[in-house]
């Protein structure tokens, strides 16, 4: 286990695990950066507007793979990894990359000007649903590879994590919401909170039990109050003129 106290072998080097557990510390925020910057790209660079006929966040998000699978990789290298949590943390990235790749080529379809082709049926299924169940999924992945790996890391849980588990949270049900994938999100929240309820007490456990719950407070709250409004079943942001 990586710990914040240092131990000592004998005459062997003692080993800077103090370190080791900062440095899991920091590449697991700069994670959280990457996935709530990565996952809203379209919408947080939406304002730098277009070069040509394609937009300049979609340029932009080519980086997200490698940010969010960089900054993972990062995570799980300096916590010690397994064969097995790499062999996860593997097919989740790559279900990650691929299904984020679906995703900004047949968005920025969508996004022409000739609308018999930007309102395709074919551009919807690929853009709307095809891309967001495997970009999702890859992430969720993603997450469980690290989740796994941090059971045997002894993490805070100050400020920074909290804020850090707030936006993730808040960037999962968005995503989620805005991604017509509710459900699918709903039941990655909820293994998320099983799990941090089951590996109780690795320190890792409070993270998950705070993303779990806060997210399908976000989720499931959004649904049910616009469905005591006026009777939609999780409207998109896009689709009440948010964003």
């Amino acid at each position: 286990m990586i710990s914040a106290t240092p131990v000592a072998r004998g005459t062997e080097p003692v080993p800077d695990t103090a370190r080791a557990a900062d440095g899991v510390r920091v590449m697991l925020g700069w994670f959280a950066v990457a996935v709530v910057v990565g996952m809203q790209a379209g919408t947080v660079f939406k304002p730098l507007g277009s070069v040509g006929e394609t937009r300049v966040a979609d340029w932009v998000d080519l980086l997200t793979p490698y940010a969010v699978l960089g900054t993972a990789a990062a995570v799980l290298a300096r916590a010690g990894a397994t064969h097995r949590q790499w062999i996860l943390f593997g097919a989740g990235g790559v279900t990650f990359a691929l299904g984020k790749g679906l995703h900004i080529s047949a968005n920025s379809v969508s996004n022409v000007e000739d609308a018999l082709v930007a309102k395709a049926s074919i551009v919807h299924l690929w853009d709307e649903v095809a891309a967001h169940l495997v970009w999702y999924s890859g992430l969720f992945l993603v997450l469980l590879a690290i989740a796994w790996t941090l059971r045997e890391v002894s993490l805070p849980f100050g400020a920074p994590e909290v804020l850090g588990t707030a936006l993730v949270a808040l960037t999962l049900a968005n995503t989620y919401v805005e991604g017509a994938q509710p459900v699918l999100g709903s039941v990655f929240l909820t293994v998320l909170l099983v799990l941090g309820i089951a590996w109780r007490p690795a320190p890792v456990s409070r993270l998950l039990r705070a993303v779990g719950a806060l997210g399908l407070l976000l989720v499931l709250g959004w649904g049910l109050v616009w469905y005591l409004v006026d009777g939609s079943v999780f409207p998109e942001f896009s689709e009440l003129g948010w964003i």
